[in-house]
């Protein structure tokens, strides 16, 4: 239960925000509250589903195992390099691609849709460094 915890109580806050962005109609405020509700909502009970699958008896030995494993690739210097190197290379590729859109976004006196394009850059980035990680994990 310990470990549940937190989870339960994201979904609770993530349930009020989504009550109140329904219950409060300001048009733009109400739908940014209700997709923060969902989102915070969504990815609690993944991760309380998850912890209840893992922790369940019958997987409780491969759950032991895959602990024991992230343990030992987080404390593995090999590991620790692969990660320092994919951060570095994935920071110089958003670097150069932020400026990019800088420029262009400049050229087209961006509006609203800057948000989407901004959070699909978080994404790109998140993949980039898991891509480059794997090339290097082999490589080295």
């Amino acid at each position: 239960m310990k470990k549940k915890l937190p989870f339960i109580l994201e979904c609770i806050v993530g349930a009020v925000l989504l009550i109140a962005g329904l219950v409060i109609r300001v048009e733009y405020y109400s739908t940014l509250v209700s997709a923060m509700g969902v989102g915070i909502l969504t990815a609690s009970l993944t991760q309380l589903a998850k912890l209840c699958y893992w922790t369940s008896p019958k997987h409780r030995t491969e759950y032991e195992a895959r602990k024991q494993e992230a343990h030992i690739n987080l404390v593995d210097e090999r590991k620790q390099y692969l990660r320092m190197r994919a951060g570095h290379v994935t920071y110089q590729i958003m670097t150069f691609g932020l400026l990019v859109l800088a420029f262009v976004l400049a050229l087209f006196r961006a509006e609203a849709w800057v948000i989407a394009i901004i959070f699909g850059l978080f994404l790109l980035q998140w993949v980039i460094g898991m891509v480059v990680y794997r090339r290097l994990e082999k490589r080295i």
